[in-house]
């Protein structure tokens, strides 16, 4: 047999075993780009380690993240909790169920309570990122950026004070779960 056959049949075997698995990914592909709702777990945006979001994807390349967290803390009977609100819009450089980098623009709010004296304040942020996906619905996110705080407003009841905010480094991770 000559070289160029054999280099033929060996060209000819490799697509035949190929072209079966591309066929069978292509479903696969189609039903995780069609995964729009999710949920997770998610930290960062200055509001702490514990926080769950629920993730809306309504377009291509688009998903909206709703990111909320809690905080509560006791020690020598003084107590201190708080929550926050992060609320983001997700620009995903490739569209559906793919790993892809991206760019979050988003509003923060927070609010904390120690002993009678309460604290909040809002801001806006900007991160860009890397979320890994799988077909399955699982991804995790990480991402980096600029955050914004205005005035912090702190209030005991009778007196109040104003304090100023300021820009800061912003981190965002979460791991999350498309199943819808």
């Amino acid at each position: 047999m000559e070289r160029s056959s054999i280099s033929l049949l060996v060209t000819a075997a490799v697509l035949g075993l190929s072209l079966p698995a591309l066929a069978q990914n292509e479903p696969a592909e189609e039903v995780a780009a069609s995964k729009r709702i999710g949920v997770g777990y998610k930290l960062g945006n200055g509001l702490g380690f514990v926080g769950a979001d629920v993730i809306v994807a309504p377009i291509e390349h688009l998903s909206v993240d709703l990111q909320a967290n809690w905080f509560s803390a006791s020690s020598d009977g003084t107590s201190a909790s708080g929550y926050g609100l992060a609320p983001s819009l997700q620009a995903h450089l490739f569209k559906g169920q793919v790993s892809s980098p991206y760019l979050g623009l988003g509003y923060v709010f927070a609010s904390l309570s120690l002993g009678g004296v309460t604290a909040s304040t809002s801001g806006v942020f900007a991160n860009v990122g890397y979320e890994w996906r799988w077909t399955s619905g699982l991804g995790i996110l990480v991402g980096g950026g600029v955050g914004h705080l205005g005035n912090v407003h702190v209030s005991n009841g009778a007196e109040t004070l104003d304090l100023p905010g300021g820009t800061h480094f912003n981190l965002e991770a979460g791991l999350r779960y498309m199943f819808l």
